[in-house]
């Protein structure tokens, strides 16, 4: 139950209230230690695509802890928004960790599948363009990007 509610809300808060979070979680669950999660695999896998595409690793980790709370918050969502300032390694961050999984469904590790990724800018199509649209005239549908790139990717 820790580990879920940690998942869910920890990447979600600014660096100074985490550890006012994570007192109020321990008054909440009282002698409660969670595990470390075993990460190795995907660990060796993000070194290897930042390797790939020539990122460096910061000397505090924050980028790779990045990753790791967006892998995790994958797990327990079915859709989520990165949000940030400019030049904050958002889209760097999802690229490492969408080849660092392709990377580990390749080698067969950790029940991971490819990842691909669909980039698009909502606010540069119509609604009907996004979701779909229904003729009133035909009675026609017509499927929006959205309905199109889910077939696809299924």
């Amino acid at each position: 139950m820790l580990r879920s509610i940690n998942d869910v809300n920890l990447a979600k808060f600014l660096t100074q209230d985490i550890e006012l979070y994570k007192n109020i979680t321990k008054d909440l669950f009282p002698g409660v230690t969670l595990p470390k999660p075993d990460y190795e695999k995907l660990l060796n896998a993000i070194n290897s695509q930042m390797i790939k595409q020539n990122l460096r690793h910061d000397k505090d980790g924050y980028f790779v802890m990045k990753i790791i709370q967006l892998y995790e918050m994958i797990l327990v969502r079915h859709g989520l928004m990165v949000v940030g300032l400019p030049f904050a390694g958002k889209t760097s961050i999802m690229k490492v960790l969408a080849g660092a999984l392709t990377e580990l469904s390749e080698q067969g590790l950790m029940h991971e599948m490819k990842t691909i990724i669909q980039i698009l800018n909502p606010k540069s199509v119509l609604l009907t363009q996004l979701y779909g649209n229904f003729d009133e005239v035909s009675h026609d549908w017509s499927d929006g990007i959205l309905a199109v790139w889910f077939r696809t990717l299924s």
